[in-house]
């Protein structure tokens, strides 16, 4: 029968030794959901076991069920399994070729372990604690003195509080990133007096442009971060979880994309959207296109503070202005032609999104790159060039009633 996708594969373990190395435990480790479809059941006096632990070249992953002769009890943390085996591996000498069958047997029948069992150990929170009753199911406290059992507890409290500090959480970072995202709208607030907050951003004229540049990294590593772990989870889990941080990603694709586009423009680079575009901005975008409630802005009462739809828009006009450059210097009638062409393709796309109301109004002020483009392009058309776009173009109080959402277009 064909496997449903929806469910997530498991695999358990008997006795096998280690076999991912260093990149493949880090990987999979990076995925809580992924890490937990993985349970290897290990007797501490396995052979096979104890002889993979001295290649250092191995790590373990996944889930260890741990069991001895005293009890059992389960294990994540990579250095935490490792520690334990190496140690085990150590003390007892009597390793042996184990029957998993009769160890299975007996996890039915024990309890995993009891308070009674434990040293007189003081622990300092409810960790510690946690992990001295788990040593103690394994039969620790019969192989150690107490002032070591004390020393292995502390020290794998550590690893565990190590490994909690760099799990990545996405709700709290969410509100760390919204903080950001709250600077980078002011920005664009204040920015309505220039020439609009892209091109402020690509002219870097004081302090707080350069300010901007820390936002940006915050929320780039963030969203990087964000999309790896999605795209590294079950497929159900993986959806659920697109879905959940979509909007909040669609708005910071749209917001902060276009500041990258000015940087890389700025560095005089061409061909942003095949050449410079991160991986994570397709994939932000590949899933709001396919998420089935995402619908277009279509008219709206007031554009006036709308992010443009495409993240890519400036890209377009940064390579609108080029094909400009590439008419006026064409060195035959054929290259002049070809540019000519795709100059009335961006035309084309502009007023498709103007009619939509799906453009920041902003493209509309002195100065603005927009503004630039459309000053040449037209020039190169002259002035008895006539389409719907040029004719809402011409007259700038058509931008004004853009921006109430009040202009008819044809």
């Amino acid at each position: 029968m064909e496997p449903t996708k929806d469910k997530r594969p498991l695999c358990v373990t008997f006795g096998s030794p280690l076999i991912g190395d260093q990149m493949f435990q880090q990987a999979m480790s990076q995925s809580s959901n992924l890490n937990s479809c993985f349970l290897h059941v290990a007797s501490l006096q396995d052979r096979l076991i104890s002889s993979s632990i001295s290649n250092h070249s191995y790590s373990p992953f996944g889930i260890f069920l741990l069991c001895s002769d005293f009890g059992s009890c389960c294990f994540e943390s990579p250095v935490s399994v490792l520690r334990l085996l190496n140690l085990i591996s150590q003390l007892n000498q009597g390793l042996q070729n184990c029957d998993y069958g009769s160890i299975v047997e007996n996890l039915y029948r024990n309890a995993i372990c009891k308070d009674s069992d434990c040293p007189n150990i003081s622990h300092s929170n409810l960790l510690q604690k946690s992990l001295a009753l788990q040593l103690c199911a394994l039969g620790f406290p019969h192989l150690l003195q107490e002032t070591d059992m004390k020393n292995l507890v502390e020290e794998l409290n550590k690893q565990e509080l190590l490994k909690q500090k760099k799990r990545f959480i996405p709700n709290k970072k969410l509100d760390e990133m919204k903080t950001n995202m709250a600077k980078l709208e002011w920005y664009k607030k204040i920015s309505k007096t220039g020439a609009g907050y892209y091109d402020r951003f690509k002219d870097h004229l004081s302090t707080a442009d350069h300010d901007v540049v820390g936002f940006i990294r915050e929320l780039n590593n963030y969203w990087k971060e964000m999309v790896e772990e999605a795209e590294k989870q079950p497929q159900k889990e993986g959806a659920t979880f697109r879905t959940r941080w979509l909007y909040a990603g669609t708005n910071y694709r749209r917001m902060v994309e276009p500041l990258d586009v000015a940087r890389y423009y700025k560095d005089g680079k061409r061909d942003y959207i095949n050449q410079g575009r991160s991986e994570h901005y397709k994939q932000l975008e590949k899933w709001l296109e396919n998420d089935q409630k995402s619908q277009s802005t279509g008219r709206t009462n007031n554009v006036e503070s709308i992010l443009t739809l495409d993240s890519c828009f400036w890209a377009h006009v940064e390579e609108a202005l080029i094909l400009c450059q590439k008419v006026k210097a064409a060195a035959s009638e054929v290259e002049k032609k070809e540019a000519m062409s795709s100059l009335d393709e961006f035309e084309k796309y502009v007023y498709e999104l103007l009619k939509n109301y799906a453009v920041s109004p902003e493209i509309f002020l002195d100065g603005s790159s927009f503004m630039r483009w459309w000053g040449e392009y037209f020039g190169i058309k002259r002035a008895s060039y006539a389409s719907e776009f040029a004719n809402f173009m011409k007259n700038p109080i058509n931008y004004k009633k853009y921006v109430e959402g009040a202009y008819n277009f044809p």
